[in-house]
């Protein structure tokens, strides 16, 4: 019995084969551009359907495929008039379209039934607010929308002709009844939209069914292929870091950073909306989890290395090697690392980035130091912001490209202070799947077994005491500057 994992993201897919037993017996990835219109971007679904296709068919030419298991980014959908041809091709969550829809459905709901309803606060990111600017600015188009799914829902429709949904990826929309874990009549009739526009939704983990004879075929498939239910790609990422249980917590150290802790029972402080942090249902039944963000991770340390030095590294074999040559002391120079807005907790799209107390002595290590230590100190001040509404974490698996650091790593279990654990592969969305796939296909009992089976860590980073306490002065700081820089964005 073999799992085939596929990540889609707006401009990559990833696929990994497992065994039953959780070895890795292939990896691919291909990468691809957004979709031009009209001065707009959007996600290329032609090229993410051809290349999800052409995956399963070359993994089917090597191994014997018992099921499939799809992640995929959230929030943007698809909308298919009466043949399934597609009316309106997926907005992007950065996309701008919406806000006045979000304004309008906070006005006429009000923050705090919202947030106790669906686990939002609405933003022109969700799926329901872009939803409601086509359907006010592109009437023709909405009145001939027969069917509206996300990514993950519609790749698996292409598969198996049938409409399902997680709830996870379900709740990205902001209109899903995370308590009785449906679609919201309430408010979506109140917006002049049927339910039934939607996937049915179902637990992550769920056997959708098998794939089409006439898909298989195609893509030379010759047994039986089940669908697993996959999810957003932030709860697979988590499940395949080994997160099960509360306390738990994922850190993607990718271009963008979220950490994605795990927490029982929904917090009720509305105040945990206005600040963005969302209440979504996860993969274990049980738990929930939010989303803890800083738009700007990885890209600050590409921009460090490409933009400013140039890729220069001395006599160092290369870049990294250079600059983190340095000592384990504080730097002393604080970095605000809002280089794309600020996410959680302040939400402000508009705030800047900014480095502070630099003198002449400065060496391009120490700002580099400042970068991670700056990255750092923000998901630090999450997590503090968090314990107000009862989220804590006790570790962390660190995934994606950042995680290939020590030195950050390090830094980070010190200043966070918390362990930093790192994996095999830093492709945890992958294996997650294969987490769905085992516990679905009979291969484990149960999520948490499965887990077992297929995490696999590979180093851990711990605080250090003394280092901790020698971050405190600078952390103290850090907390007070965006509040004093805010005037000049």
């Amino acid at each position: 019995m073999n799992f085939l994992s596929l990540d889609i993201g707006t401009t990559c897919c990833k696929s990994q084969v497992f065994s039953a037993a959780g070895e890795i017996l292939r990896y691919r990835a291909r990468e691809y551009s957004f979709l031009e219109k009209d001065g707009e971007r959007y996600a290329d679904m032609g090229r993410i359907v051809a290349n999800m296709r052409e995956m399963i068919a070359e993994a089917a030419k090597e191994y014997e495929i018992s099921s499939v298991c799809i992640s995929t980014f959230g929030e943007s959908f698809v909308l298919l008039g009466e043949k399934d041809e597609i009316l309106f091709d997926p907005m992007l969550y950065t996309d701008p379209r919406g806000e006045k829809e979000a304004e309008e459905l906070l006005q006429a709901f009000g923050a705090e039934k919202l947030f106790s309803v669906t686990g939002t606060v609405p933003q022109s990111m969700y799926s329901l607010s872009k939803l409601l600017w086509i359907k006010n600015n592109r009437p023709e188009v909405f009145a001939r929308a027969e069917k509206c799914m996300l990514i993950c829902d519609y790749l698996g429709y292409l598969l198996t002709g049938k409409r399902v949904i997680d709830y996870a990826l379900a709740s990205r929309t902001g209109a899903f009844d995370i308590e009785k874990l449906q679609f919201s009549e309430e408010v979506l009739g109140k917006c002049g939209i049927s339910a039934g526009l939607f996937s049915a939704p179902a637990p992550a983990g769920s056997i959708v069914g098998e794939l089409r004879q006439e898909v298989k075929n195609s893509l030379g498939i010759g047994g039986s292929c089940q669908l697993v239910l996959g999810s957003h790609d932030q709860i697979c990422s988590a499940l395949g870091a080994g997160a099960v249980s509360a306390g738990d917590a994922v850190d993607g150290m990718g271009t963008v950073e979220c950490i994605t802790p795990l927490f029982a029972g929904r917090p009720a402080d509305v105040s945990m909306g206005r600040e963005g942090y969302v209440c979504v249902p996860y993969a274990v039944p049980g738990l929930y989890c939010t989303y803890m963000l800083n738009y700007s991770c990885g890209s600050i340390v590409n921009w460090y290395q490409k933009d400013l030095l140039h890729g220069y590294h001395g006599d160092a074999e290369n870049v990294y090697t250079y600059l983190e040559k340095s000592d384990d002391s504080p730097s002393g120079i604080l970095l605000l690392p809002y280089f794309g807005g600020a996410a959680t907790p302040f939400q402000n799209i508009n705030a800047k980035g900014a480095f502070l107390n630099l003198t002449a002595a400065a060496k391009d290590s120490d700002l580099y130091k400042a970068i991670m230590e700056g990255t750092a100190m923000e998901m630090r001040l999450n997590a503090e912001r968090c314990r107000k509404y009862g989220i804590r974490i006790r570790r962390i698996v660190a995934t994606g490209g950042g995680a290939n650091s020590k030195k950050w790593l390090s830094l980070k279990a010190s200043v966070q202070k918390v362990p930093v654990r790192t994996l095999r592969s830093s492709e945890g969305g992958l294996c997650g799947c294969a987490i769905l796939q085992a516990a679905a296909m009979g291969a484990a009992k149960d999520l948490p077994e499965a887990a077992r089976i297929f995490v696999r860590y590979k180093e851990e980073f711990l605080p250090d005491a003394k280092r901790s306490e020698a971050y405190e002065g600078q952390y103290k700081k850090y907390k007070k500057l965006y509040r004093k820089l805010k005037e000049f964005f």
